[in-house]
């Protein structure tokens, strides 16, 4: 009896003691959807260091990120088990490839970048200035075509804001992937498209491609002397990719504060900056830190829901 109860105490004070350990303890599952990694590598190489645990790195593209999200949806909710998720998400949601909203079924915890879109076109194009692109689009429409990595991806979205509040019509060419599309349009076969710097970092150096705007609030860093859409005079037109770490519903609120303020002083480091400007992402803003984040990627998600309404944009 005294054996047994001797067992039954130390194994509560066991389970008191873990219970007790901070956060973290043990390593983090930080799992990626459909796309690059990269920008989840790149956090948990900053943090890993500072937690003094690994942080192992997934990525489980199937079904749209589908089966990401809820990996992390069904794990304990205890901060072991993370998503590194972007706005294509959101957009698989509205299209019903993903039935999963990660802002109203997952805990939004931290923004970890922001990726503006670039606006690049033939060097052979006939036009060389946004302003002579629309002079262009206006005087033959539905003549100039316009390529994507494929039909309902971000940079699609950003070319249909673009026709929107230019008022002018093009012609989307889907491709399988962003490298085909920027080879066509470096080729001439099409005349523009919007996509990431990284994609095109090459074609650009090489002359193959021109660079004619970015869809950020502000000037890239990456590219100072590349102006906005704002600056040209399209005030609406922000738009930009978010990526994010998102945990299960019903996280401790100290494990997600604790989450937050490593990740926004990991953000402040030399060398993560100067992988930020290689890749063209840019820092996140006051509007999506800490209480204001849920709320944003709502607003964000109302905003993506209704271009993919007004362009009419389905997956075949």
């Amino acid at each position: 009896m005294k054996f047994l109860f001797s067992f039954i105490l130390a194994s509560l004070l066991a389970a008191l003691q873990a219970h007790a350990q901070p956060y973290p303890s043990k390593p983090i599952r930080l799992i990626s959807g459909p796309g690059p990694d990269i920008a989840a590598r790149i956090i948990a190489n900053q943090l890993s260091p500072r937690w003094g645990q690994q942080i192992i790195a997934e990525t489980l593209p199937a079904a749209s990120g589908k089966v990401a999200a809820e990996t992390v949806l069904k794990a304990k909710a205890d901060g072991y088990t993370l998503l590194n998720a972007t706005s294509s998400f959101q957009i698989s949601h509205a299209l019903g490839i993903n039935t999963i909203d990660v802002v109203e079924d997952l805990t939004p915890v931290v923004m970890t970048n922001v990726l503006p879109f670039i606006l690049v076109i033939s060097s052979q194009a006939p036009f060389k200035t946004i302003a002579e692109l629309i002079t262009k689009a206006k005087s033959s429409p539905h003549h100039l075509n316009y390529a994507s990595g494929g039909n309902g991806t971000l940079p699609h979205l950003a070319a249909e804001t673009f026709k929107s509040v230019s008022k002018i019509d093009l012609v989307h060419v889907p491709f399988k992937t962003a490298d085909q599309a920027a080879l066509s349009v470096a080729s001439g076969q099409v005349e523009m498209m919007f996509t990431s710097y990284p994609v095109v970092k090459g074609l650009v150096e090489s002359g193959k491609l021109k660079i004619l705007a970015t869809t950020g609030a502000k000037r890239l860093e990456a590219l100072p002397d590349v102006p906005s859409m704002m600056e040209l005079g399209f005030s609406d037109f922000n738009f930009v990719s978010w990526t994010c770490l998102f945990t299960p519903n019903g996280t401790s609120p100290l494990i997600v504060s604790k989450i937050q303020a490593d990740v926004k002083e990991a953000l402040k480091t030399e060398e993560l900056k100067r992988q930020y400007r290689q890749l063209g992402f840019e820092f996140p803003s006051e509007e999506h830190l800490d209480e204001k984040l849920g709320p944003f990627l709502k607003r964000d998600s109302i905003k993506l829901n209704n271009l993919l309404k007004s362009s009419q944009i389905r997956i075949d």
